[in-house]
């Protein structure tokens, strides 16, 4: 295994001295604040001709994983630090013991904090013995060596005594298990035995960007990165939704491990959070934005450098178009002013705008026809940019499982709403509606309802307590935080309902509907679940 080297060769005795002093981030530099700050426990070690230390030394983490870790540190074991001097060591850490794209991209959701993700089914010892507890992603979201993972049994042993007694605990020698079957399945699947190779890039210019906001609609903006220091960025976001209204906003970012873009910024009025990963080799970024205050109310990111070479389509809207009307349609990307060219069923009327980000084309569909539309531009051909369509068939909510949470009325925490968006379905070949294969109309304007989930949720009267669906948005706005005098027990106003999306056209009534939770505050938010 191939390990950092901090180069330390200062002494534990004096470590233990000088990690009680006082240090400013300002005057010293990450690798000081380590010596002073970590040796006292971490001791040095020798691999090959380097200095590591121990138990630092032998993982790799994004910078969430190790800003949690230097908390833990905080609280659990004394560890002094000013704010300035951790976010010093993070970014040290991250740039030398981070991880690859390839390893973290699996595991973004937890990152850019997607709301209600179902995450995918894992191996049964894995989902029994990790992920009852952790999100997978927070243990795929690191390296260790085999022996740093026996050392996370022993410290979850020391920490939760009572983690036997547990449910899939106590049917099984649990300590036996983990130091066993479950040491060998994570040094397998997630063994530090790859180098981190760092990439420095300098990402400073303008990104043509195009996102879609739940609830909220599609939208394409400028995002400009201007370099203030190394891996230091100054933020301005301009832009619109599709539908005219404007975007703007401006921040600060950081990269972290050469890729790892975060930035703070505030947006019409709100403060934002922006995760992205960037790719400096083919100049593109991906990820989403979140308020602070309200992770739930996200935007998607994909973007591209305008200085890329490449023709690329970022977004398309509307996808669908209904036969025998004529429409505009948006095409954002990169590279876009060259010859455009649709297939049969949809005729180009006009080319109303074209730049090098944005194509504006007025279209008529043909009757008579149901078929997926491919678009060329130049030599770039996209398969299946836009649907002609006869009826809407059936409606898909998204997202297919959410959770809302009390608050307010004395919480210290929000509401955390759940917003739903009804996309218009078309059968695929296999002619049925609700498939795997149904081919996606995009958005539609559907009424929205909620009802009982099930008869314990009806005789609960859940519905008379657990807020409120406003019908034209799809927004569903929970009640308020603890316990309610009105309900049976004197419960709180949580509630398991259906929700339900209704769109009417051409006379014709197509349903959809979801599955929602309401449920009580969230205390703890770490950065990884």
């Amino acid at each position: 295994m191939k390990t950092k080297s901090f180069n330390l060769s200062i002494k534990l005795g004096l470590s233990v001295l000088v990690s009680s002093a006082c240090l400013n981030a300002a005057d010293i530099n990450p690798q000081e604040i380590i010596e002073a700050k970590c040796t006292a426990c971490h001791t040095n070690y020798k691999d090959t001709s380097n200095t590591s230390l121990t138990r630092i030394s032998e993982q790799r983490k994004t910078p969430e994983g190790w800003w949690m870790t230097i908390s833990r540190m905080e609280k659990s074991n004394g560890l002094v630090i000013s704010n300035e001097e951790k976010k010093s060591v993070v970014k040290y850490l991250s740039d030398t013991q981070g991880l690859n794209p390839e390893e973290s991209e699996p595991y973004r959701y937890i990152l850019e904090k997607q709301p209600n993700m179902i995450e995918a089914k894992h191996d049964e010892l894995f989902t029994q013995m990790c992920n009852r507890c952790h999100s997978a992603a927070r243990v795929g979201l690191q390296r260790r060596t085999k022996i740093e993972w026996q050392n996370l049994v022993e410290f979850h042993m020391s920490y939760f005594p009572s983690i036997e007694y547990h449910a899939l605990s106590r049917d099984r020698d649990w300590y036996k298990v983990a130091k066993t079957e479950m040491i060998d399945y994570l040094d397998k699947n997630l063994n530090n035995d790859k180098e981190f190779k760092m990439v420095n890039a300098d990402y400073s210019g303008e990104w043509i960007v195009f996102g879609h906001r739940l609830g909220e609609g599609d939208y394409t903006a400028s995002l400009k990165l201007t370099q203030e220091s190394k891996d230091n960025y100054k933020v301005e976001l301009k832009g619109n939704y599709l539908d005219g209204r404007e975007l703007s906003g401006s921040g600060k970012a950081i990269v972290y491990s050469g890729y790892e873009y975060r930035a703070t910024l505030e947006i019409n009025g709100i403060d934002f959070k922006q995760v992205l990963m960037l790719d400096p080799k083919n100049l593109e970024l991906k990820g989403a934005m979140h308020e602070l205050k309200h992770s739930e109310e996200t935007a998607t990111l994909t973007g591209v450098k305008v200085t890329n070479k490449d023709t690329k389509v970022l977004g398309v809207y509307p996808k669908a178009i209904k036969e025998g009307t004529n429409q505009t349609i948006t095409i954002v990307g990169n590279n876009l002013n060259k010859n455009i060219k649709l297939s049969s069923g949809l005729k180009l009327n006009k080319v109303l705008e074209s730049t090098s980000t944005k194509v504006v084309l007025s279209v008529s569909a043909s009757e008579n026809i149901e078929k997926q539309i491919d678009l060329t531009i130049g030599s770039l051909k996209v398969d299946d940019s836009f649907v002609v369509y006869k009826n809407i068939e059936g409606l898909k909510v998204l997202p297919t499982y959410a959770i809302a949470r009390v608050g307010d009325a004395g919480s210290t925490l929000a509401k955390q709403h759940a917003i739903f968006e009804a996309h218009g379905v078309l059968s695929g070949a296999d002619g049925k509606v609700g498939t795997e294969d149904d081919i996606s109309l995009g958005v539609v304007d559907a009424k929205w309802s909620i009802e009982p989930f099930d008869d314990i949720s009806k005789n609960d009267e859940d519905i008379k307590f657990v807020g409120t669906m406003d019908s034209a948005s799809g927004r569903f706005i929970p009640s308020f935080a603890g316990p309610n005098p009105l309900r049976k027990f004197g419960t709180n106003n949580a509630g398991n309902m259906k929700v339900i999306a209704t769109y009417n056209e051409d006379n014709k009534v197509v349903k959809g509907d979801s599955h929602m939770m309401v449920t009580v505050q969230k205390w703890i938010n770490t950065p990884i679940d």
